[in-house]
């Protein structure tokens, strides 16, 4: 409930910034949101005893975003792609609030992190260290909340949840940041490119897919879908 709350928070504290938005803003809210929405329908399931840990490559596209959007259009759009995704997926209503939660939770933590650095624009090799460090991140806090709600409900140690996918989960992140960086730099050249992202995120949901079978050969607890 905690995480639910706090995303909402951020949703309301970003919506007093729609305000200034102008016609390339709503443009952007609206394609992002359509692909959060989109991403969310392609993810890959962890199965633990009776929690399931759901990992998707909807980063992917929104690291682009935090690289030229402002903060509030990309907050907002990834609400609103995750809560339509998760409604097609038909999701329960108290999971969907959780990732839409934790989701929005660790995406601002990126953003006050990217923001404290200092980005320099899309092509200044400064901005691509400080996306770097943002995702790090948003991928602890992250990895941490899933595997901290994995651990209550099954009565498993913190540990023991968080740390058998940490390789795979490391390379997911790494992957994802370098496609949104590549992102922005296609967007930055010429928007009209921008589409053979799709190309990459495609490749790595192939490999990230591997990447969890192995980690399950190493621990039969987790069972990819």
């Amino acid at each position: 409930m905690f995480v639910a709350v706090a995303g909402l928070a951020a949703v309301i504290v970003r919506s007093l910034d729609v305000s200034k938005w102008n016609g390339h803003d709503s443009i952007a809210w609206g394609v992002l949101a359509l692909g959060v929405a989109l991403a969310e329908q392609f993810t890959l399931q962890v199965r633990y005893r009776t929690e399931t840990l759901n990992v998707s490559l909807t980063e992917g596209l929104w690291i682009a975003a935090l690289v030229l959007a402002r903060p509030s259009v990309l907050t907002l759009a990834v609400a609103a792609g995750v809560i339509v995704g998760h409604t097609f997926r038909r999701w329960a209503p108290y999971k969907a609030a959780f990732n839409v939660g934790q989701f929005l939770v660790a995406l601002t933590v990126a953003q006050v992190v990217f923001r404290a650095i200092g980005p320099r624009g899309a092509t200044h090799p400064w901005t691509w260290m400080a996306t770097g460090v943002a995702m790090a991140a948003y991928a602890a806090v992250n990895a941490g909340l899933v595997a901290l709600v994995i651990s209550l409900v099954e009565r498993r140690p913190f540990a023991a949840v968080l740390i058998p996918p940490l390789p795979a989960n490391a390379a997911h992140f790494f992957g994802n940041t370098v496609i949104g960086l590549g992102g922005a730099l296609l967007w930055s050249a010429n928007p009209f490119v921008f589409p053979v992202v799709v190309v990459p995120l495609a490749a790595a949901f192939v490999i990230y897919r591997v990447l969890m079978r192995s980690a399950h050969q190493r621990d039969g607890r987790v069972v990819p879908a």
